[in-house]
């Protein structure tokens, strides 16, 4: 009468789905920061003066839209 009946003990906590989850963050961790590098080393490349601008004379002549070739 005065027995207490024992507490199962729960199952473990699986844990598999918060290491994919956690794989799967630092994937897209590693995908944005590829992209960012691309994108800053592509804007890098294309600026094709230094801060003094162009050094030379450009070549302006007549167009098409300015009568002759």
């Amino acid at each position: 009468m005065g027995m207490k009946a024992k507490v199962a003990t729960p199952p473990p906590i699986d844990t598999s789905v918060t290491d994919r989850t956690a794989e799967k963050e630092a994937k897209l961790e590693l995908e944005k920061k590829r992209m960012l590098e691309a994108g800053a080393k592509g804007r890098a490349s294309t600026v094709l003066t230094s801060g003094q601008g162009l050094l030379e004379q450009p070549e302006v002549g007549k167009t098409m839209l300015g009568g002759t070739l």
